[in-house]
């Protein structure tokens, strides 16, 4: 269980990414509240999980300045009944004007035991914004599955390579080249080691 607290005043930056492989019961739980002008939260994770697994991510972001920008992007990749869940919310307080809020949770289940929950939240008591939030699930695509099977590549690296694009939104919210890189391995690792 990880609790991340932060309150960003005046033009401050706080930026997150949190990567989860395995273990059985993870929570991950954010509050940040923008109490400055023109302040820029960025909170994302990737989680990928196989068999007895239950990964919850919570998040909670409070505006209560103008001009300010915050980010929540968080990807899923769950198979044989792992179970991931996401709660967030953007509240944003009168007076907040100008923010700018986006919100998106998404899970890939690479089979049907496998479940997603979640539940994405706006509250806004401003009128000069720009929120937005979605929440999807779905398969591995079929076409682009057949597209690279039909240029030779094998069927579970091509599961990889798509199961990497898709978590690809999450890992580019870390800036430094170095550490993208670095996680962007150990994720095409753990993929390696749990093909079925």
């Amino acid at each position: 269980v990880t609790h991340l607290f932060a309150r960003l005043g005046t033009e401050s930056v706080f930026k997150s990414f949190t990567l989860t492989a395995n273990g059985r019961l993870t929570r991950n739980e954010a509050v940040i509240e923008m109490a400055g002008d023109r302040g820029i939260a960025h909170i994302a994770g990737a989680a990928l999980g196989d068999g007895d697994f239950h990964h919850d991510d919570t998040v909670f972001v409070t505006h209560d300045a103008v001009d300010c920008e915050s980010r929540q992007v968080f990807k899923k990749v769950l198979r044989n009944g792992a179970v991931g869940v996401f709660q967030g919310k953007i509240l944003v307080k009168e007076g907040a004007q100008k923010t700018d809020g986006y919100q998106i949770s998404q899970s890939l289940l690479l089979d049907d035991d496998s479940q997603f929950l979640a539940k994405p939240e706006l509250e806004i008591y401003a009128d000069d914004v720009a929120c937005s939030h979605g929440s999807t699930s779905g398969a591995i695509d079929e076409a682009a599955l057949f597209y690279l099977r039909s240029r030779g590549v094998p069927e579970g690296q091509a599961t990889d390579l798509l199961t990497l694009a898709f978590l690809g939104e999450a890992v580019d919210e870390i800036e430094d080249e170095d550490l993208r890189e670095e996680i962007v391995g150990r994720l095409a690792a753990w993929l390696e080691r749990h093909r079925s």
